[in-house]
């Protein structure tokens, strides 16, 4: 019965072992994805637009609504990460101040295909006319040769 009993406890200590490695390796790939993501912002907000290319896939979209000036309604307004960065002067860069940060990141993984839910703040415009806003990212990445890619990002303002 000693020799069982023995045998059952030692089962569970291995099984715990095991749950706790995994739990802490479940951690750090989340930890080096929350990182990515917080350089990613970091990046955008200095506006190092070369940097900023490499965080994406070659043929990476971004998704939002959008209503233009001239537009009559919203519209489903998707662009490559290439036209987007060729349009940053009419965005971005046009107004001195322009800042994005993460307040909130939920992260989701399997092997080595990730989503995050990310609930951000903006500031844009100028110390005069600053507009601020709060939003959503959501990032679909893979990792591909050791590196993470953001697939696409489809995004909406929370206003």
């Amino acid at each position: 019965m000693k020799k069982i009993t023995y045998y059952i406890i030692i089962c569970l200590l291995i099984v715990s072992c095991k749950k706790t490695n995994e739990a802490a390796q479940a951690e750090n790939s989340n930890l080096e994805l929350e990182t990515f993501i917080t350089n990613y912002y970091s990046v955008m907000s200095q506006r190092d637009w070369v940097a900023y290319k490499s965080f994406f896939a070659d043929k990476a979209i971004l998704t939002t609504i959008w209503q233009g000036a001239n537009d009559l309604a919203p519209k489903l307004h998707t662009n490559s990460i290439t036209e987007f960065l060729a349009q940053t002067e009419n965005g971005p860069d046009s107004q001195p101040i322009f800042q994005e940060r993460p307040i909130k990141i939920n992260i989701t993984k399997e092997k080595n295909l990730a989503s995050a839910w990310v609930y951000y703040e903006a500031e844009f415009g100028t110390e005069d006319n600053l507009i601020q806003w709060k939003g959503y990212d959501v990032f679909s990445l893979l990792k591909f040769k050791d590196k993470w890619h953001i697939i696409s990002i489809t995004y909406i303002s929370d206003n």
